[in-house]
């Protein structure tokens, strides 16, 4: 069983940013919040194999109430356990303490060029960013969070965000592009295609030079330090939410908290996302095939319910796609580097 805790607080709000969150929440909202979650989490029965900690910026919360929220995990022997963080949040004390329960930490630098930040609305000074690297060394695992396609954005420019993530000692790179979402300030902001593209091969080329490899469309890392919990996620895993807009899924049904911190300290009902059993296998292996492994026959006919005439299904329509783009058998089925970069056309056709 995985388990997601949305913290949906952070000191402001980033100009890109579609999460939910409440920038600069009065500390009674906090204290509320953190009563009602530690109340979830010390009655939960469940066990958890990971655990993700997201936001918001989890590191918003003061060190002792992160601290109440790990005593009341409960989590398996070897269990990962991911949180986020940015780096102005990140302390020295907030780091150690940290570092007796969070396996994997991952920080939101987006870009080491101030004025790119700048343009993100990310509030980060270089200094900050410098602090937090050295206090990430006490974590087993460390993901960085890149931007790229923000306008302006170049070749050089990206590739040196690259290096300089790799030589801060990280073992995980995730590398988003710029999507202008409508309730954001980049709403409306043309991005550039063909240079997205560009950029997305070259933060593959770049970290793979340097043994940090793609296994997913955004997502790179060295052998052995990929993300378990999302893994899990994206082959259809088992999740439990806690936290306003924090989403479940018993293997059948999906939920949703409601997005609000207010009605959820209220009770407001959960959000269910009710599909067909089938169409529900198509989406997780539609999800499956963001990963550079894709799918194999046997993990798939291991998801409940599924058959082996819905596999042979998935073959014949990645088939009809050029050669170049898939690579299909009857034992697997996944889509090549080039494959990667039309995803949205595969998921049209298969959903």
């Amino acid at each position: 069983m995985n388990c997601y805790i949305h913290v949906p607080f952070c000191r402001s709000k980033c100009a890109y940013c579609a999460f939910y969150s409440v920038p600069g929440a009065a500390d009674e909202l906090k204290k509320r919040y953190l009563e009602r979650l530690i109340r979830e989490l010390a009655s939960c029965p469940e066990t958890f194999d990971t655990v993700y900690i997201g936001g918001g910026t989890p590191t918003f919360l003061e060190e002792q109430d992160l601290e109440r929220i790990f005593s009341v995990l409960r989590t398996a022997p070897g269990a990962e356990i991911s949180m986020e963080a940015n780096p102005e949040t990140l302390t020295a004390e907030k780091a150690a303490m940290l570092a007796n329960y969070v396996t994997r930490l991952s920080m939101g630098v987006q870009s080491f060029d101030e004025a790119k930040r700048r343009k993100l609305g990310r509030e980060c000074s270089d200094e900050a960013i410098r602090r937090a690297l050295e206090y990430s060394a006490l974590f087993p695992h460390r993901n960085l969070d890149l931007m790229y396609a923000v306008p302006g954005d170049s070749m050089g420019g990206f590739a040196a965000d690259l290096r300089l993530a790799v030589a801060s000692g990280a073992d995980h790179v995730s590398c988003y592009s710029l999507t202008p979402e409508e309730q954001t300030r980049f709403a409306g902001t043309v991005i550039d295609e063909d240079l997205s593209a560009d950029l997305w091969k070259l933060a593959g080329d770049v970290l793979g030079e340097r043994g940090i490899l793609r296994y997913e469309v955004s997502n790179c890392a060295r052998p052995g330090a990929e993300c378990r919990h999302n893994e899990s996620v994206w082959y259809g895993g088992l999740l439990r939410g806690f936290g306003p807009a924090a989403a479940s899924y018993d293997g059948m049904k999906r939920y949703r908290e409601v997005e609000s911190v207010t009605g959820w300290l209220e009770g407001a009902p959960v959000e269910e996302d009710v599909l067909p059993p089938d169409a529900r296998r198509r989406e997780i292996f539609v999800t499956g095939l963001r990963t550079v492994a894709g799918w194999s026959r046997q993990a798939y006919l291991a998801l409940p319910g599924a058959l082996k005439s819905e596999w042979e299904t998935f073959g014949r329509t990645l088939a009809e796609f050029p050669e170049n783009l898939r690579e299909v058998s009857p034992e697997n089925l996944r889509l090549t580097e080039a494959g990667l970069l039309f995803w949205d056309s595969f998921a049209v056709e298969l959903l």
